[in-house]
């Protein structure tokens, strides 16, 4: 698998990414009611290609997985006593680090992990945060893995969920 930058030119193939990953998780248990769609939204990506802060992995000329790294969070993190204290363009946020399960075993998600840290490093930003929601336990050992400490859990209501629910916050320290 290759790893880029997303290019506007991706869109429509990344939203049809997106959409077949809901419907996947959309069928998980931590997810009681089923497929919300809509994770994360056209403009949210499209936002992140403008920024550069969209990534994809290509193979076979197909993407086959993705993440988002920006400067955005849920006011819930604000709630948390993270293990530094930065100004927001200092952090980054993880979201939508997704890999097709047709991909899955591979160590994709842990290519994509590897290039988040390695972009965040080269930007110059001190700490990555991402959030897991409670019961999606095997994203949260990979993350541990690469030295994600658990800070605490909160209480988000996403959109695409559309009901409140515990969500598991780490950080990394750079």
């Amino acid at each position: 698998m290759t790893i880029r930058e997303a290019k506007i030119s991706d869109i429509e193939d990344l939203m049809f990414f997106y959409d077949k990953m809901c419907e996947y998780l959309g069928q998980k248990a931590f997810l009681p009611n089923g497929n919300k769609g809509g994770f994360p939204p056209r403009k949210m990506v499209e936002t992140a290609i403008a920024e550069h802060n969209q990534f994809v992995g290509i193979k076979d000329d197909h993407i086959i997985a993705a993440y988002i790294m920006n400067h955005e969070w849920d006011a819930a993190y604000d709630t948390v006593t993270w293990q530094i204290d930065a100004k927001k363009e200092a952090v980054v946020t993880l979201h939508a680090l997704r890999v097709l399960p047709e991909h899955s075993g591979f160590g994709y998600a842990r290519q994509l992990v590897e290039h988040a840290i390695e972009t965040a490093k080269q930007r110059g930003i001190l700490s990555i945060r991402l959030d897991c929601i409670e019961g999606n336990d095997v994203p949260q050992k990979m993350y541990m893995s690469y030295g994600f400490r658990y800070i605490d859990t909160v209480e988000i209501t996403y959109e695409d969920i559309g009901v409140p629910r515990k969500f598991l916050v780490y950080e990394l320290v750079l």
